[in-house]
């Protein structure tokens, strides 16, 4: 179980993840320990975006220094996807505002005026009702020096957003410190997540070296989650007579386990491989086994996770996992697909709606060709969609972990590919292969929120009783 969460910001040090602090002409925020005098000369809006995971039951608490000026439009927002929870408090009339992007109600929420001496304000949301719906809620309370000022309830407004507050137009304040406290967090704030580009073998025994391999320089290099092609214990060779041979894989995955163990401080490893379910548990199933495109963890100490399936196969001889795949591993939700899954966003979005915010999608879809740049521009915003961490490998080339979307702190999503589409390619800028290569970053699970798959879970009542039927639930790695 994790602690609480609280961070308190008194200036003294650097500003650590949580902050995308960038000042543009016009405006500075300059830090000395106790005081933070934040400016705007322009007409312009300066805004400071803080990613904590912002949950239900958080306070966010500005405490002003008393003894420094302060003038114009102070403004504070709860921001996820295109949705906003509003303030804006004039700091010289006392004009206090609360808006939200809910323009099929009376804006703005609340309007009145405060005093202008206070040295203490917070803003508190919690979980509220949504009457006529099925889901839950927003409330916000505002209070200065903890006395509540304004309120608003019944925000339609999504779980998990990140925060900002600004200076819309000219302006200056001055903050001794900045507290943010609630609940744990729902995932971890880190995870280094690597990817084994593999390509496939002409034998499973070179396969199953390859692998174990990958997972020695991911050890090496501090990976926690490894993600390796479609079908990498054996590869992707349908015609050969090790692809139907289940004694063999089985072999093969326990020679894998067994090298895995020995392995230290190993990753949790997701392979893939053909395997044979019964087929009573198959919808419509005429024979005894059924065989799909298994894919699961195998864990640091060699045991396996949960298995699951590519949800809409694509070979031949075998048929559809059809379950959706939500997993936890080492505290991370994540969702997965397989290679031609891609062309079904569900697979990854019903994941999303139940809590995942890293998105597996193992494949061996062929051999990559062609401009490295182009390829890389292609995978920019393969998160985007999903407000996720998109994570890919394919067994032919093509492997890349991108961030969910662009912003000033992270302008480039790009956070990791294998040196073969790099300029260390001898073929530069077009692609060639070069072999089995680790690539690996370390992601910041926080400025993911989910938002746009959340949006389309509660877009209404109907909407939502049906996904929140598909949902899977969470199996524990």
């Amino acid at each position: 179980m994790q602690d609480k969460f609280h961070r308190r910001y008194d200036f003294s040090q650097p500003l650590d993840d949580v902050w995308e602090m960038i000042p543009e002409n016009g405006w500075d925020f300059a830090m000395s320990p106790g005081r933070a005098h934040f400016t705007n000369t322009s007409a312009s809006k300066a805004e400071i975006y803080l990613r904590p995971c912002s949950i239900y039951g958080d306070t966010i608490e500005f405490e002003f220094a008393p003894d420094a000026a302060r003038r114009g439009l102070f403004a504070f927002s709860f921001l996820s996807g295109f949705e906003c929870i509003t303030l804006e408090l004039d700091l010289d009339s006392g004009d206090l505002r609360v808006l939200t992007h809910e323009h099929h109600k009376v804006q703005p929420r609340h309007a009145g005026k405060v005093p202008v001496d206070f040295t203490n304000l917070k803003i508190i949301r919690e979980k509220d009702t949504l009457p006529g719906l099925p889901y839950e809620g927003s409330s916000i309370k505002i209070l200065l020096d903890d006395r509540i000022v304004a309120s608003a309830g019944n925000i339609d407004f999504l779980p998990e957003c990140i925060l900002m507050f600004g200076l819309h137009g000219a302006g200056e304040v001055t903050l001794a410190s900045l507290t943010i406290s609630g609940p744990a967090r729902p995932r971890p704030e880190y995870v280094n997540v690597g990817i084994w580009q593999q390509n496939i073998k002409p034998t499973t025994a070179e396969n199953v070296n390859a692998l174990i391999e990958g997972v020695r320089q991911a050890a090496a290099a501090g990976v926690e989650i490894l993600v390796t092609p479609e079908t990498s214990l054996i590869g992707l060779r349908p015609d050969h007579s090790d692809w139907t041979d289940k004694a063999h894989i089985q072999a093969a995955l326990r020679e894998f386990q067994d090298a895995v163990s020995k392995i230290p401080n190993a990753p949790h490893t997701l392979i893939g491989y053909p395997d044979w379910i019964p087929g009573a548990e198959v919808e419509g199933a005429e024979v005894d086994e059924v065989i799909v495109n298994c894919h699961l963890f195998v864990k640091p100490d060699g045991t396996l996770g949960p298995r699951m399936a590519k949800v809409h196969v694509c070979e031949d001889g075998m048929w559809h996992g059809r379950d959706y795949n939500l997993q936890r591993v080492r505290g991370v939700e994540v969702a997965m697909g397989v290679c031609h899954d891609a062309h079904y966003t569900d697979v990854w979005a019903t994941g999303v709606m139940a809590g995942a915010r890293l998105l597996l999608h193992p494949s061996s879809g062929g051999n990559l060709r062609g401009s490295i740049p182009r390829v890389v521009d292609g995978f920019r915003g393969l998160g985007t969609r999903y407000d996720s961490f998109w994570v890919n490998v394919n067994a032919g080339g093509g492997a890349a972990i991108v961030y969910p979307t662009s912003n000033r702190k992270q302008p480039n999503t790009i956070l990791a590919v294998p040196a073969d589409l790099t300029e260390a390619s001898p073929t530069y800028p077009e692609y060639s292969p070069m072999g089995d290569l680790l690539a690996h970053a370390r992601l910041r699970l926080w400025d993911a929120t989910g938002s746009y798959p959340m949006r389309t879970l509660r877009s209404g009542k109907q909407r939502y009783e049906l996904w929140s039927s598909l949902i899977p639930e969470i199996q524990e790695v």
